[in-house]
């Protein structure tokens, strides 16, 4: 184990993702006594009333949308690691994942530049919009808002059992690198699992794309069924860092499938949807997927 262990720390590291922005939300205390006392609540924590202090503000909008992206392209590119947030990063990932995340840090900087220049303008527009909801006290300068947004990317190497330098007695270091062990085989074990988990669902939505019922009427699809599976195809070989011979033998059969093949083939030609599916299928049977199900 700790051979395995040192090697997935050879392979990997783990990366941090933090992004903090300002909500122009808040909680408006005044609203929500007027709605508890207005409908008899024996309490005043009966209801939470926050209001948007930017109602319909395209620049604040737009910076949630991107938090969102970057947050997805993240995970996307990464697989689960601790409960803290870090999140698993193949070397072999590492120029793509900082190429895109140095976008992604441009784009940030433009959409925060963006909102704060007109923020003075906003602050006065909102006057209009929230009508007697306006509070200007609750609106904090345009520096202070400023120091809301952050997005920052941390790396931090991956630790092996053998970085236990404690002067401590020999039988407590042999129990703490025992438990690190456990520890870091679970959670491979779960970071494994995400990567087969996103195999068997672009394998599962290709398969029910792909069919043609009994009347000869086949499923429509668009073109990013495809894509998004030869996309995967390309992103598992660095995800797989623990070697999972069945992982890439199942990676490499997709790869396979779809290879030559382009989406306007798979709706004209039935000779090769058919075909297609049923190398789509037989995948999905020759393996234990580890997913259980919610019903």
């Amino acid at each position: 184990m700790s051979k395995n262990i040192a090697g997935v720390a050879r392979a990997a590291m783990l990366v941090d993702l933090n992004i903090s922005t300002y909500s122009g939300r808040k909680q408006d205390r005044t609203t929500q006594e007027e709605i508890t006392r207005s409908h008899n609540a024996g309490s005043k924590q009966a209801a939470s009333v926050y209001k948007n202090l930017f109602a319909n503000c395209p620049e604040l909008i737009a910076i949630t949308k991107f938090q969102a992206r970057a947050r997805a392209e993240h995970y996307r590119l990464t697989l689960p690691w601790a409960d803290n947030g870090s999140r698993l990063l193949p070397t072999a990932s590492l120029l793509d994942y900082t190429a895109m995340m140095g976008k992604h840090q441009s784009e940030f900087n433009q959409l925060v530049a963006a909102f704060l220049t007109k923020y003075d303008t906003l602050v006065a527009e909102a006057a209009f919009q929230l009508g007697t909801l306006f509070d200007r006290d609750e609106y904090l300068s345009s520096d202070r808002v400023a120091q809301r947004f952050y997005m920052g990317i941390s790396y931090t190497p991956l630790p092996s059992s053998g970085d236990f330098r404690l002067d401590i007695e020999a039988e407590v270091q042999a129990d703490l690198i025992k438990q690190y062990e456990a520890r870091t085989k679970d959670l491979l074990a779960t970071a494994n699992q995400d990567a087969w988990t996103r195999l068997h669902t672009v394998l599962s939505k290709l398969s029910d794309r792909l069919i043609i019922d009994a009347d000869g009427k086949k499923n429509v699809f668009h073109d990013t069924i495809v894509t998004n599976a030869e996309e995967l195809c390309d992103l598992l070989r660095p995800l797989n860092v623990t070697g999972d011979a069945d992982l890439e033998r199942a990676r490499r059969r997709l790869q396979e499938a779809l290879e030559g093949v382009t989406p306007k083939e798979l709706r004209d030609e039935l000779s090769t949807r058919v075909d297609v599916k049923h190398q789509i299928d037989v995948i999905l049977e020759s393996y234990d997927w580890g997913i259980t199900s919610d019903d």
